[in-house]
């Protein structure tokens, strides 16, 4: 969710705390007795007007969300309204929580019935992969998008998909090598530190499973489940990192940020480039791996036109410029200005 940044918006928060804190307190046994409230049916339906029809729509006002997550946010007052409601007002209109929630699994099995879709054309998404001549990391989702469907929910899937072939089938092998290849990464600590962190992750695991186990066991699995994937995403980001430096071919700039942020960029729509300029605001899409001193973006990329990046877990966003930070600079502007 993108906060919209206008006065409108600034309102509906305004509003949508109230609501939600009115809501809240009006079931609170100490407001009823200090303003002697006698609680009926009717107080209940305005509780679930408010959260479920007036709060989605003042998150819709504040936020730039889809009609699908309104949709699932009237559900969520749906069923936010079931905990500030007492039970014997909320008895009543118990099925509207049912019905809501039965469409809204309705709405998620149809999104994930996509992945039926998504296998059975597997074969035109491997020629459109082909036609692409890039690596999976940037034409699978691109493909999928193409001969399937945009949707959200399958971006997911498919990034997730992504990480896991990276972190287990890609050990054997090697980066590209030819003259408009840079990396972004040796000069810095950033694998070093993923792997420090990879370390601390195992540890932590041994130890805190063992000792929560005894505890509780359904918080000893949640957190050895967490544990096993951020190893996974971590080993993937290595890969990533390691496979995929900045470069240029097929008419195209790409570039890479581990798992977090990626871009295709074609030269014709290169606007200038700026080296060693201040980055406009903290909003601009940066390409720079951490280190452990504070590093700065060396070039900044202008475009003619805007154009998508893909981010974690498949989320896009629709950039007019972006900075980049790589080992040898001088390189990357003699490959920009040949190209």
């Amino acid at each position: 969710m993108v906060y919209r940044k206008t006065q409108t918006a600034n309102i509906a928060l305004a509003f949508l705390l109230l609501v939600l804190l009115s809501n809240f307190l009006v079931y609170r046994p100490q407001v009823q007795d200090f303003f002697s409230l006698q609680l009926n049916s009717g107080v209940a339906i305005g509780s679930l007007i408010d959260l479920a029809i007036v709060a989605p729509l003042l998150v819709y006002a504040i936020f730039k969300i889809s009609f699908k997550q309104v949709i699932g946010l009237m559900v969520g007052g749906l069923v936010i309204a079931r905990f500030f409601i007492p039970s014997e007002l909320f008895s009543p209109f118990k099925g509207i929580l049912y019905l809501g929630i039965v469409f809204e699994a309705l709405l998620i099995l149809a999104e994930l019935s996509l992945i039926v879709l998504v296998i059975y054309k597997t074969p035109k998404i491997k020629a459109s992969m082909t036609d692409m001549k890039t690596s999976p990391l940037f034409s699978l989702i691109p493909s999928i998008k193409q001969v399937v469907t945009k949707n959200i929910l399958i971006r997911i899937i498919v990034s997730e998909f992504l990480m896991f072939y990276y972190a287990i089938f890609t050990w054997k092998k090697k980066a590209p090598s030819h003259p408009n290849i840079i990396t972004l990464h040796k000069k810095t600590s950033y694998i070093a530190f993923n792997v420090m962190i990879i370390h601390a992750i195992i540890i932590e695991t041994i130890g805190l499973h063992w000792w929560l186990h005894d505890k509780s066991i359904l918080l000893s699995f949640v957190l050895l489940v967490f544990n096993i994937y951020s190893v996974f995403y971590f080993l993937a980001d290595i890969q990533v990192t390691r496979l995929h430096p900045a470069e240029i071919k097929n008419g195209n700039l790409y570039v890479t940020q581990g798992l977090s942020a990626r871009i295709v960029v074609p030269l014709h729509l290169i606007k200038n480039v700026e080296w060693d300029v201040a980055v406009p605001d903290k909003h601009t899409l940066q390409f720079m791996y951490r280190d452990f001193e504070p590093l700065e973006p060396q070039v900044l990329i202008h475009l003619h036109e805007p154009i998508e990046a893909t981010m974690f877990m498949g989320k896009e966003k629709v950039v007019t410029q972006f900075a980049i930070r790589v080992d040898e600079p001088q390189r990357l502007r003699e490959i920009l200005e040949t190209t």
